[in-house]
């Protein structure tokens, strides 16, 4: 289907609902029945302004208290499957780092030096930083999740979309909220949140949250002792469990609002996590690997094989109960936030807004890619692994005993195929100044940001990758890698509406970013550092958006728009990457239909990315780092590097969610969309290195969603009792860019079938107990027990790994209020 034919449809469908609607005259007379059992309106910031959802012309799913509660989120990456088309995930490797799935582009900024393709906002400040990236923040009131392009409003990195998380304002009543909750994998949560009443024009409140639930996979390598004392990072031992949560959150809120004209908000958050990395379980060891992987096969497969106790592999895909990942030890991440922000109102049509801040994070939290790195190397091990050292190392053959005799000595010591030691230290400051004015002719938005970030990524002293090594002791040494890097952007927007008639709008917007950022790579031993790869590098970019807005009646709105965004560019390792670019055209209705009780909304898109970013281990990429110039081995040193995937990447489809409310205290909804991805004269490299195909994937045609909250009246006094059940779907994706590959070992993890993930809510809430508001509720997340594979880890064609989807969790809430 063409773009002209896809738009065509669009039109027709979206022309169809608003006809029908109009026939219906009788809409605007029900609204007196939407008081009396019709849907609530949703205020959003979309546009850095308050407006009800269904004005924003922008495709955006705002997820409210109810929502957040029973499918149990409280960081970013429990969003998977609330919005159409958005699946998001933990990326690999142990950094804490959301990855974001929407039309058609994956979100990672894994790599030092990059940015992602989805931006994260709390209280309108950009986190800029993908690492450590997924923490809890104990008092979101709303999380919004805005798809497409957005660029003019939001800025660089949001070419697939944005996610905005706002918490509350103090509320200058005295009050005080507790909860407590209990359930399966001893899970045990404490949030209590303090209001303070309000002091002259002072109003404030604090939060704090304990959150622990054990790990779901059972590590066979528990108990293994890691000497990390030479970067300054202690001795640490290898935790009994995997996935396990265990994180102290506070909050702390002050308004001071001297009069209704202005009002500053400052807030703070912190956030400590102490759990460990999800089990990456072993899924098969291909020994057919060409090259190097007919040297690496042998020696796994021997390592393996003569080990005292069996081996865990997962050869089918799915999370098993347990794996071998003596690797880890327990994260340690630590995030906070200041922020201010500053709001004017100078008159009935103008404002003014100013939002400070600075966030500080730091990760530690070393994982296994490969799935069984830390296994014991035995003596059998001896002679492949000195043929492989030698082989790889240039050495005739003849040098074989020699290296094999000098192994002797570390029998029994641990082995490390793939090791990853993820840490992350980042420091950002930002400041963004706002204007808002609103008549009867014009509404704008216009404003002002700089940024500043300060990051580096890799641990001090010793290396940021142990690879095909036996770690005598389990002391880590070696030569360091660490990437320092430094960000600023400047950046000045404007969204114009023009109302050309109550009912028409024309949009115009645009921004102008200028980025400059430095940074270089420090590698060698410790008494030996040099800088290698420094860079400068500097760019102005432009954004626009263009559209028409046009509202037939007060309970429709009926939008298109042309919009263009970028994701900043850079260097990594010397390796030099330029902006990439979205531009898109969307079209969409948004109606609340028979008196607010059913609410559609429409969107239908075509975005066309290029210099599409995607990130790679550099050991897979030798040929980019040749010696001259670059030192020999250098591709395995430099850890993730950005490779540009060559021609376009192209995404159309759609995005449908309904809302109904057909009877006082039953509401249901739901969502489909489809999304068509295609790679278009993808880079060689890339089709080499992926053995002769490179497809999309961890990308979903279809996705959808149902959902339905009973509330019935009240049972006794006041007591009511509250149901809700939501369940999302997506079809299947494929797991590795060459589906077509056929290597029995990876079998497991090529594809992902379609499946359900089922989270379910009961609470009796409003008990009045001795003039103690009471709520009590059961739960349970990932009821269908989705047991499939997030992830694929795949490395030089040899060992196949995967990450999984959480176990099914039960509990109880008790949660009182006075």
């Amino acid at each position: 289907m063409t773009r002209a034919q896809f738009f065509r449809m669009g039109l027709l469908v979206s022309s169809a609902l608003a006809t029908s609607t109009l026939g219906a005259g009788a809409a605007r007379a029900q609204s007196a029945a939407a008081e009396s059992g019709g849907l609530e309106e949703i205020v959003v910031t979309a546009q850095k302004r308050e407006q009800s959802l269904q004005d924003v012309p922008i495709a955006v799913t705002a997820l409210t208290e109810n929502t957040l509660q029973v499918n149990r989120v409280s960081s970013v990456s429990d969003l998977s499957g609330l919005a159409p088309g958005v699946i998001v995930r933990t990326a690999a490797g142990g950094s804490q780092l959301p990855s974001f799935s929407i039309r058609g582009a994956i979100s990672y900024g894994v790599v030092p030096g990059s940015d992602k393709q989805v931006s994260i906002y709390v209280d309108g400040v950009y986190v800029g930083s993908g690492r450590g990236g997924i923490f809890d923040l104990p008092d979101v009131q709303r999380i919004e999740m805005l798809r497409g392009p957005q660029g003019t409003l939001f800025g660089r990195n949001a070419t697939a979309g944005a996610v905005s998380i706002s918490t509350r304002d103090p509320s200058g009543e005295v009050g005080v909220k507790a909860s407590f909750t209990v359930g399966n994998y001893d899970q045990y949560r404490m949030r209590v949140s303090v209001d303070t009443p309000q002091v002259g024009p002072f109003s404030a409140y604090g939060t704090f949250v304990h959150n622990y639930k054990r790990g779901d996979i059972r590590n066979a390598g528990a108990g293994a002792v890691w000497d990390r004392r030479a970067a300054g990072l202690g001795v640490a031992r290898s935790p009994q469990w995997l996935g396990t949560r265990k994180s102290d959150s506070y909050f702390a809120a002050v308004k001071f609002e001297p009069s209704d004209s202005f009002k500053t908000v400052y807030k703070f958050d912190y956030n400590r996590e102490e759990g460990t990395p999800e089990g990456t379980g072993l899924v098969g060891i291909n020994s057919a690997a060409p090259g190097i992987g007919a040297l690496l096969g042998p020696l796994v497969n021997t390592l393996i094989a003569s080990q005292a106790t069996p081996v865990n592999i997962a050869a089918d895909g799915k999370r098993p109960s347990v794996v071998n990942n003596s690797w880890v030890v327990p994260t340690d991440q630590k995030t906070y936030g200041h922020s201010l922000t500053s709001t004017l109102v100078l008159s009935d049509s103008l404002s003014v807004k100013n939002i400070l801040a600075y966030r500080n994070s730091h990760i530690f939290a070393p994982s296994p890619i490969d799935g069984f790195s830390g296994l014991t190397f035995t003596q059998q091990s001896v002679v492949p692994l000195a043929t492989f050292q030698a082989i790889a190392g240039g050495l005739p053959t003849s040098f074989i005993p020699v290296i094999a005799a000098g192994l002797q000595s570390r029998v029994g010591q641990p082995f490390v195929a793939l090791g990853v030691e993820a840490e992350s230290y980042s420091k950002q400051w930002s400041d963004e100044f706002q204007i808002n004015y609103n008549s009867s002719l014009l509404t704008v938005t216009a404003g002002g940001i700089w940024f500043h970030s300060d990051e580096r990524n890799g641990a001090l002293r010793i290396p940021g990758t142990v690879s095909f090594s036996v770690v005598n002791g389990g002391v880590i040494t070696g030569n360091q890698a660490v990437n320092y890097n430094k960000a600023t952007s400047l950046a000045a927007f404007a969204q114009v509406e023009v109302h050309v008639t109550p009912e028409l709008d024309l949009v115009g917007g645009a921004r102008i970013t200028y980025d400059h950022k430095t940074g270089q790579l420090i590698t060698g031993p410790a008494n030996a550092l040099i800088a290698f790869a420094p860079f400068d590098y500097k760019k102005t970019k432009p954004n626009f958006l263009v559209g028409m807005n046009f509202k037939p009646s007060e309970e429709i709105l009926l939008y298109g728009k042309f919009s263009t965004a970028f994701v900043s560019g850079g260097s990594v390792s010397g390796l030099v990457f330029q902006p990439e670019t979205a531009t898109s055209w969307e079209a969409g209705v948004k109606a609340d239909l028979l008196g607010r009780r059913l609410r559609t909304n429409l969107s239908l898109f075509h975005v066309t990315y290029k210099n599409f970013q995607t990130a790679q281990s550099g050991s897979n990429f030798p040929g980019l780092f040749p010696s001259p110039p670059f030192p020999i081995g250098f591709a395995s040193v430099v850890g993730t590097v950005i490779v540009p995937q060559g021609g376009p990447v192209k995404a159309q489809g759609f995005e449908f969610e309904t809302t109904a409310a057909p009877f006082r205290g039953l509401t249901v909804g739901g969502s489909l969309s489809y999304t068509d991805t295609k790679f278009e004269n993808v880079n060689p490299v890339l089709i080499a290195q992926s053995r002769g195909d490179y497809q999309p994937a961890l990308r979903s045609k279809w996705t959808g969603g149902l959902w339905g909250q009973f509330e019935t009246q009240p049972l006794v006094g006041e007591t009511t009792l509250l149901l809700r059940a939501d369940a999302n779907w997506h079809s299947m994706f494929y797991l590795t860019q060459n589906p077509s590959e056929n290597i029995p070992a990876f079998a497991g993890i090529r594809t992902v079938g379609a499946s359900w993930t089922v989270n379910a809510r009961a609470a009796l809430r409003n008990i009045d107990i001795g003039g103690v508001k009471t709520e009590v509720a059961v739960w349970a997340k990932n009821l269908t027990q989705n047991r499939e594979a997030t992830f694929a880890l795949t490395t030089l064609g040899v060992f196949g790994a995967a990450n999984y989807v959480p176990a099914r969790t039960i509990g109880a809430d008790l949660t009182i209020q006075f």
